[in-house]
């Protein structure tokens, strides 16, 4: 029997979309992150480096790595796709954090200068999810990263 996923990374939250226009200056005001872990010293660094089992997902792309190299702190864990690991949280952040940015654009010409519009969206670079994590922070902490920049 399968287990439904912790999070699934893919199915969460990236981040705010901005559009933006040629000739006109982007509103890059800060977009405010409900952030409901906060810890400090030694307990971040025991958050961090609790075990968190995770799936990293083949991204259907050809000629894709098998193994997605991932470093903190000059250490590196190497993920291997579809196969579920027990990791350290501390690299699952960088997961979390490692995003694309793609750029649609809508060009009217009726519109004159504003006739050149940019729509982004992000991905995750290395779609993942989360099968267990044993901490009761530990979901709520993972979308926070996901909806960061």
């Amino acid at each position: 029997m399968s287990r439904k996923p912790a999070v699934d990374a893919t199915d969460e939250y990236l981040g705010r979309t901005d559009s933006m226009e040629f000739g006109v200056v982007p509103n890059f005001s800060a977009e405010l992150i409900d952030a409901p872990v906060t810890m400090e010293g030694v307990d971040l660094e025991a958050f961090m480096n609790e075990p968190v089992m995770v799936t990293v997902l083949s991204g259907g792309k050809d000629h894709e790595a098998v193994y997605v190299p991932v470093s903190v702190n000059g250490i590196t864990q190497m993920f291997k796709r579809d196969t579920p690991m027990v990791v350290k949280r501390k690299y699952v952040e960088r997961l979390a954090r490692a995003k694309e940015t793609g750029y649609d654009q809508t060009v009217d010409d009726r519109l004159g200068e504003r006739m050149n519009t940019l729509h982004n969206r992000h991905s995750l670079r290395y779609p993942f999810q989360v099968n267990r994590d044993d901490n009761p922070r530990g979901a709520a902490w993972m979308r926070s990263i996901l909806a960061g920049r």
